[in-house]
């Protein structure tokens, strides 16, 4: 049997005991190196290079022995800590569509059904999450390149042939309508993540084409009227840019130059509508510690369901049940930054960085407009309000996090193909 014939068929006996496949090339890589070690070794004392393998091989021991060891520790759990704060949150979620739609005297939302739809969202939803934990996130990085593409193409249709829903363009698809505004954030964190994961800010040339690419999707949005989102988008892309190296000075320069249009618009809407929670007052007012979800909601909550699901659960929940919750949100959100710091893969930690900036500024601008403190138009408060679009996103954000926890040891130049 040939010298190479010999190391292969002892590796390949070492990662077929190895059931976590994702880090089989690396392990192969690590056998490799100290066999390589070893032979160098055997020769030193004078051995044959074919004895020198023999002695390298009997050195490093029993390769099913080996694989055994080395199974224990790659292996590859489920992250608790990334999963329960969201199977929570979507509980809660649940429970509050059940009272909206059977326990509320508004009657929209009983012929809407929230309730048996959120829990068909849900569901899809988490077989999402738990199927991306499987899936190879590195994947993604080849295709970044057309997802940003797409991405700006998807909002230039929009912007072009939208139709308008509460002032915000949704893409007409024939069969569905297609809010690409809420979607967009989460498809620019995978393209800006593998696009800039080696970009080199310091040159003049790579940072005014890096800043170009990511204004024209930041300009589409904020022709749409979606401020939230745009705000969003450009604290996300401000992320990602100092996390793949760019200086302070241009990352403060880029946000605050591209803010400049959104604020304007904010201010001259924030003149002719009232943007602020119309049910501020009731939690402050009416609600209790425990509160007592018997009560039917107002009638005045025509946005309950989504906007302002917090307003509703501080009037019909109590504070405990809303600060309960939003502690839950908010431990999600630090579990997915202290996640970004243990990711080895530099595009696996953008994607960490972009997503927990994504929930952090999506979460807060939900709390203050929840609160009357904000002019921007609500958000979707993360797991908890309705909507099949949103869900589905966020399960789909959870399981990239879950993927890149669990390939959090890996490096860059081990991409699955």
């Amino acid at each position: 049997m040939g010298i190479e014939k010999k190391v292969e068929l002892y590796i390949e006996r070492i990662c077929k005991r190895v059931r976590n496949k994702d880090v089989h090339a690396q392990i192969a890589l690590e056998i490799q190196d100290h066999l390589l070690l070893l032979k160098e070794e055997g020769m030193s004392r004078g051995l044959s290079e074919e004895e020198a393998i023999d002695y390298a091989l009997t050195h490093l021991g029993d390769a099913e022995a080996l694989g055994d060891q080395l199974n224990k520790t790659h292996k590859a759990p489920l992250d608790v800590k990334t999963i329960l704060p969201v199977l929570a949150a979507s509980l809660f979620g649940l429970v509050v569509m059940y009272y909206l739609q059977f326990h509320s005297t508004i009657s929209a939302l009983n012929e809407m059904s929230v309730f048996n739809k959120s829990l068909v969202f849900y569901i899809i939803g988490l077989l999402i999450m738990l199927t991306l934990y499987t899936f190879d996130y590195r994947k993604l990085l080849t295709y970044s390149k057309y997802v940003y593409v797409g991405t700006v193409l998807l909002l230039l249709l929009t912007v072009i042939t939208g139709d308008k829903v509460d002032g915000v363009p949704f893409l007409n698809l024939g069969i569905a309508h297609v809010n690409v505004t809420e979607v967009a954030p989460f498809l620019l964190i995978i393209s800006f993540a593998g696009i800039f994961h080696s970009w080199k800010w310091r040159s003049t040339r790579s940072l005014w084409f890096g800043v170009g690419m990511i204004s024209i999707p930041i300009a589409l949005l904020s022709t749409t009227g979606a401020l939230a989102t745009t705000f969003i988008s450009i604290l996300v892309c401000t992320a990602i840019m100092h996390a793949s190296g760019a200086g302070l000075k241009q990352v403060i320069t880029f946000a605050a130059v591209s803010t400049i249009w959104p604020v304007v618009h904010l201010i001259s809407h924030a003149q002719t509508h009232t943007m602020v929670s119309p049910y501020a007052d009731l939690p402050f007012k009416q609600a209790d510690l425990i509160g007592s979800t018997i009560q039917t909601a107002p009638s005045l909550m025509s946005e309950v369901h989504t906007d302002f699901i917090l307003a509703y659960t501080i009037y019909s929940f109590g504070w405990l049940a809303a600060i309960a919750v939003s502690g839950t949100i908010v431990y999600f959100i630090y579990r997915a930054f202290t996640i970004s710091s243990s990711v080895n893969n530099a595009f696996g930690k953008l994607l960490v960085v972009g997503l927990a900036t994504t929930f952090t500024a999506q979460f807060t601008v939900s709390i203050l407009a929840n609160m009357g403190l904000s002019a921007l138009p609500g958000v979707s408060v993360p797991f908890i309000s309705f909507g099949g679009s949103h869900i589905i996103i966020e399960m789909l954000a959870a399981g990239l996090l879950l993927s890149i926890y669990r390939r959090r040891n890996t490096v860059d130049l081990v991409v699955a193909n």
